[in-house]
């Protein structure tokens, strides 16, 4: 069952209410006596709707801290291809994973936050650049899953944020899972889109497709208990933003095998995971040794991304002139630059 806030008097009515609830808010301060920015959460009940409880069902264990409480980021390169405008895209792909404390209450992030307020997180970044003819793209979504194990699937997702930028406009969508249910917030240039809050309530077992990149990784444990996977699926959010979907979740099973992939002229032991979701598929290739990377993926959209390379840095510090050179450890240009998709955008005016 869905609960639709689009319409005006929708709209209206939800604001109203967040207002009120911002009224009861918990934090411990008021707008403009300096102690916070000016206004309030969009969302004050988040630690509520999220319902991780006081205590995780497992806490992180010591091989994985060992390996992901160094303080710095795993980072890693691909060439990928995307579909845009009927054609392939040739696009750079950066993957980036880091643990980072964020506070419960919000779900931002915050080096300061204290207990109980204090979760840490596995980030990913996804950044995807790549060209439409004259113009470019810029796609980001980001994952933050708590690492403890707070429901049934390890690193299930408590934030996803997708945001794409390009010359006709920009649009973002932000999801906050709960649960028993999500919330939705799409923000589009573009009138058919608007702005839109959603709660969709779900039935069974839900999983969220951006959240495979870390799940699948299987870095604390394994997925789905080591067998098969199915329920629901909250496809990828630029999926449905390039195809102009709603945010309805799917029937989808994963499926498993054990096998080999051919990566850099070797053949490297993965677990495949097949996902089905209706006419839609994609496989993953998750190498079967530590650190379990991702070496690549295709769907039956046409995506495909292969892994170039790895590796860990604290690339927050690496903004000087010169650390471009960095990326080249990547296997990514040195000056962002790509080389042109195949084909051109249709002509007259901006294409939604």
């Amino acid at each position: 069952m869905t609960r639709k806030l689009g319409a005006d008097v929708g709209r209206v009515w939800f604001l109203i209410g967040a207002l009120a609830l911002a009224s009861c808010s918990p934090f411990p301060w008021e707008p403009g006596d300096g102690s916070a920015p000016e206004g309030r959460p969009l969302f004050p009940d988040l630690e509520g709707f999220t319902a991780l409880g006081e205590a995780p069902e497992e806490w992180a264990s010591s091989q994985f801290w060992d390996w992901w409480g160094d303080g710095q980021a795993e980072l890693s390169g691909y060439r990928m291809v995307v579909n845009r405008y009927g054609a392939p895209r040739e696009a750079e792909l950066a993957l980036i994973y880091v643990t980072e404390p964020h506070d419960r209450r919000t779900w931002i992030k915050d080096d300061h936050v204290e207990e109980p307020d204090r979760i840490n997180v596995m980030k990913l970044n996804q950044n995807v650049a790549f060209l439409t003819g004259i113009y470019p793209y810029a796609v980001m979504t980001s994952v933050f899953a708590p690492v403890d194990r707070y429901r049934t699937e390890p690193f299930s997702p408590v934030r996803i944020v997708h945001s794409v930028q390009e010359w006709c406009g920009a649009y973002s969508h932000l999801v906050w899972p709960g649960p028993d249910r999500y919330r939705s917030l799409r923000l589009s240039y573009f009138a058919h889109e608007g702005e839109r809050v959603r709660e969709v309530e779900a039935d069974g077992p839900l999983l969220y497709e951006d959240a495979l990149l870390v799940q699948l990784r299987e870095l604390d444990g394994p997925f789905a208990g080591g067998g098969d996977w199915e329920g629901m699926l909250v496809p990828e959010l630029w999926r449905l933003r390039a195809g102009h979907r709603g945010t309805d979740p799917v029937p989808a099973r994963i499926t498993r095998e054990e096998g080999v992939h051919e990566h850099q002229g070797q053949e490297v032991p993965v677990t495949r995971f097949s996902l089905q979701a209706g006419e839609y598929q994609r496989v993953f290739h998750v190498e079967r040794d530590r650190p379990r990377r991702i070496l690549g993926w295709s769907t039956s959209t046409g995506e495909a991304a292969e892994l170039l390379a790895t590796e860990r840095l604290a690339y927050w510090e690496l903004n000087r002139p010169g650390d471009e050179s960095w990326r080249e450890a990547l296997g990514l240009s040195p000056r962002g630059l790509l080389p042109p998709g195949a084909g051109d955008a249709p002509a007259g005016g901006c294409p939604e």
